[in-house]
């Protein structure tokens, strides 16, 4: 079983916490702990932002959309005495480098094991060794499907590991019944249609958009998945 606590503010992380409630594995508990803002970018008292009580979790991950809620992750770390953290990273304004190594530095020396995937549907079990975080990459990362082809069209297909907001399900579906050799493109369409959140703004470290590096990261899998059937 995999205790999970989710801190989100609106839509953007409310999405994800109903897709890894209605596709991850059943024994899971998925909690929400919702914020409400404004946040300062220093918080002088975290009782002021947090509920009396925190549930207990082995996996926090937070989905904020300010960069102020960095500042009570680690409290909030803390009271669910949870060992891993994962500080997705899908606009770099809510999640700025600098207080993510604040919250790692805080967190490590403490035993807490802390990823940080930019954007988050990069996440690879590879990328940790803590079996909380690994668990949940293991359903929920870098997208990896399988298609069934008949024929030049794809049939059928199946998702091994869906992006963490649920796309990589919309996009399987959608490509029943599309050519072979248009369903590449189609999928970078499908992901952009469903809609992906991530940020337009360029990444200083990608020299492109975190939205498009997802959009890559879908194709990627569909590309794969045809080579592989193609070969059966």
């Amino acid at each position: 079983m995999l205790r999970i606590l989710a801190l989100v503010q609106g839509h953007f992380g409310e999405r994800k916490t109903e897709v890894w409630k209605e596709k991850g594995p059943k024994e899971w508990v998925v909690e929400v702990l919702r914020l409400k803002g404004p946040f300062p970018l220093v918080v002088e008292d975290v009782n002021e932002f947090l509920p009396p009580e925190i549930p207990l979790a082995d996996l926090v991950i937070s989905l904020g959309e300010e960069a102020g809620v960095l500042e009570v992750v680690p409290e909030v770390v803390r009271r669910a005495q949870a060992k891993a953290l994962l500080l997705p990273v899908d606009n770099r304004v809510w999640v700025p480098p600098g207080l993510v190594k604040q919250v790692e530095r805080a967190l490590v020396r403490e035993g807490v094991a802390v990823s940080s995937p930019v954007p988050f549907c990069s996440l690879k079990e590879s990328d940790s060794s803590n079996p909380f975080i690994r668990e949940f990459a293991r359903y929920f990362g870098l997208p990896e499907v399988e298609l069934k082809v008949e024929g030049e069209r794809i049939v059928g297909g199946s998702v091994m590991r869906s992006a963490p907001c649920g796309s990589t399900y919309f996009v399987v579906e959608n490509l029943r019944g599309e050519r072979i050799q248009d369903a590449e493109e189609k999928a970078g369409l499908l992901h952009h249609n469903y809609p992906c959140l991530a940020t337009m703004t360029i990444d200083w470290q990608f020299q492109d958009t975190l939205m498009h590096r997802a959009g890559y990261f879908v194709k990627e899998s569909v590309r794969r998945a045809l080579k592989g059937s193609l070969k059966r």
